[in-house]
C-alpha cells in the first residue's frame, strides 16, 4: 500500500494517486475512479496515462463531502549552497536534487549574493565556502550569527584551506568539511542539521 501522506509531484503540482485518495477516503480504488468518471472529483492524466488528483482539488472534494482534510506535508527544507567554484556548486546541487529527503535548493557564488538570497529563502542549512570574492564565509557567518532573525540557520562550512576551519567555527559555523568534499560526510551533516 502506498503511503497516503506522501503525495506525488507531477511537475510543480502536488498530487495524489487514486490509491492514495481512496485510502484517505476509506473507499476502494474502483469507487474513487467512479467519482472521477462521474465528474465529482477532477483528475488529470500523467504522460503514462495514470490518473492523478491535485491536492487542492482533493481538499475541495473532501470539504464538499464533509470528509477529514488531507494532511499536507511540510514544505521541503531549504538549503543554500554558497561557493565560487562552479564544479563544487554543481556537485552539491546534483547531490541535493536527487536526495530522498527533497530540498528546496538555491545557490550563490559569493557572500553578498548569499545574504541577499537568505532574505527570502530562510534555509534550514547554509553550505558555505570560506574563501570567496567580495565577502568571505567568515564574515557571512558573523553576520548571520549576530542577527536574531538568522542566528538559528545551521551552517556547514567548506574549505580547501584546513587552517581556516577554526576561524570559521569561531565565527559561528556548526561544522567544517575540507575539500575535496566527500558526499558521505555531507550526508552525515545533513542528517544532523536538517530536521
Amino acid at each position: 500500500m502506498k503511503n497516503p501522506k506522501n503525495p506525488k509531484n507531477s511537475g510543480s503540482r502536488a498530487s495524489l494517486t487514486t490509491g492514495q485518495a481512496a485510502s484517505h477516503c476509506q473507499v476502494s480504488t474502483p469507487t474513487l475512479k467512479t467519482w472521477i468518471r462521474e465528474g465529482r472529483l477532477r483528475a488529470f492524466k500523467t504522460p503514462g496515462g495514470h490518473a492523478r488528483i491535485d491536492v487542492g482539488e482533493f481538499q475541495r472534494f473532501l470539504k464538499q463531502h464533509r470528509m477529514p482534510t488531507y494532511p499536507i506535508p511540510p514544505a521541503p527544507a531549504g538549503v543554500l549552497v554558497v561557493d565560487d567554484e562552479p564544479q563544487v556548486v554543481e556537485m552539491l546541487v546534483e547531490f541535493l536534487t536527487h536526495h530522498p529527503r527533497g530540498f528546496k535548493i538555491e545557490t550563490a557564488s559569493d557572500g553578498y549574493e548569499a545574504l541577499i538570497k537568505l532574505g527570502s529563502l530562510r534555509p534550514a542549512l547554509l553550505i558555505l565556502d570560506v574563501m570567496m570574492p567580495k565577502l568571505d564565509g567568515i564574515e557571512v557567518c558573523r553576520h548571520l550569527k549576530s542577527n536574531p532573525e538568522t542566528h538559528a540557520i545551521r551552517i556547514l562550512g567548506v574549505t580547501g584551506y584546513p587552517a581556516a576551519a577554526p576561524e570559521l567555527l569561531s565565527a559561528g559555523a556548526d561544522a567544517v568539511l575540507t575539500k575535496p568534499l566527500a558526499l558521505d560526510e555531507v550526508e552525515s551533516h545533513l542528517a544532523r542539521f536538517v530536521d
